[in-house]
């Protein structure tokens, strides 16, 4: 009798725990950085940034279990063995890097391939305040160390979150940061000062967009697990705000602004002090 009370027992939590497993949501996501198939194949030989930061966020994504993400290895090797697939994929994305537009069609193609529901498609490059025209960013690396160009350039970070079975946009963010010095300068003579940019960008990457764009994933996959909370007004609160000039200007580093206001320099009033600063 007692054996028999044991298999019921075992048996039942056996089927709760199946049952618990079954109705897990799981969500299955493909990143696509728009140089997936640029490995290492620059000047020198750095990732793309695009890269870069898909690496960060898949790492980000897969630490959660209820998150099935591709890792950009086995993306390549699936879209190097597939011609077909690789060329529409090559088309979608350099659509979205060049345009910032979507062919919502060929990514439910490459979603069904990849066996996923959802696509994030991430994009990186450079311009500049003389032209529009988008460059990566090792090539502009290139061009200002070679012509000692001084003007400031700005990367580009762009991210979209496709649902391909609805063919909607559940996400999207875009980022921007200078990378020049404070005076405007965005060059390497070397290679120990090229690595020293790549150092830079892996470290805004792991340390801002990537992190900003896993959460944002993670907040649409997931939106209950975001906590809200009420904020108590008070008769203060409710009073109608006074606008004070300058009330913050006591708050600013004394050092910081000299240095920004000297000689009503327009080269230093053009840079933000929340820029990126190399």
């Amino acid at each position: 009798m007692r054996k028999l009370f044991i298999k019921v027992f075992l048996s039942f939590i056996f089927t709760v725990v199946s049952a618990l497993n079954v109705h897990a949501v799981q969500f299955d996501l493909l990143v696509l950085p728009t140089d997936v198939f640029s490995v290492c194949d620059n000047y020198f030989c750095f990732p793309e940034v695009s890269n870069i930061v898909a690496d960060d966020v898949i790492s980000n994504l897969k630490n959660n279990k209820n998150i099935n993400v591709k890792t950009l290895y086995e993306a390549r090797q699936k879209l190097n063995s597939n011609y077909q697939l690789k060329q529409k994929t090559l088309n979608a994305i350099n659509l979205y890097s060049t345009n910032d537009k979507i062919d919502f069609k060929s990514l439910n193609e490459i979603a069904n391939a990849f066996n996923v529901k959802s696509i994030l498609l991430i994009s990186t490059y450079t311009i500049n305040d003389k032209t529009e025209l988008r460059r990566n960013l090792w090539d502009t690396l290139e061009i200002t160390t070679a012509f000692k160009i001084t003007y400031p350039f700005q990367l580009k970070t762009s991210a979209v979150l496709i649902d391909c079975v609805n063919s909607l946009v559940m996400w999207s963010g875009k980022y921007t940061k200078n990378v020049s010095d404070t005076y405007g300068y965005y060059s390497a003579q070397n290679q120990t000062q090229a690595l020293s940019q790549l150092e830079k960008i892996k470290q805004y990457s792991y340390d801002i967009i990537s992190k900003n764009i896993s959460q944002n994933v993670y907040m649409r996959f997931f939106p209950k697990d975001v906590r809200t909370f009420e904020v108590s007004k008070t008769k203060k609160e409710d009073a109608q705000t006074k606008f004070v000039p300058n009330a913050l200007e006591h708050l600013s580093d004394p050092h910081i602004r000299k240095e920004f206001d000297k000689d009503n320099n327009q080269k230093f009033r053009d840079f933000d002090l929340d820029d990126f600063v190399f």
